[in-house]
């Protein structure tokens, strides 16, 4: 698992690219491949929102976690 590496602004932007991906999905109406990928995408937004976490960004080593939060950086308790 790795370390929380989203702050809380990057956070809700993804969220809000979640909300309007699927509202674009259910206004469009449509079950082509773009739709797919859409909803591919907005499920991957909406769980680095929750989870704090993004491997791309692990990967390239970008952490926009705020320094003085007490759990970014940290895997979450219980793990």
């Amino acid at each position: 698992m790795i370390n929380r590496n989203l702050g809380t602004i990057e956070r809700l932007l993804r969220l809000a690219g979640a909300v309007l991906l699927s509202v674009w999905l259910l206004a469009r109406g449509s079950h082509d491949i773009l739709s797919v990928l859409a909803g591919v995408a907005a499920l991957a937004l909406f769980a680095n929102a929750i989870f704090s976490r993004c491997y791309l960004w692990a990967l390239l080593g970008i952490n926009s976690c705020d320094p003085e939060d007490e759990h970014c950086g940290a895997p979450p308790q219980g793990s």
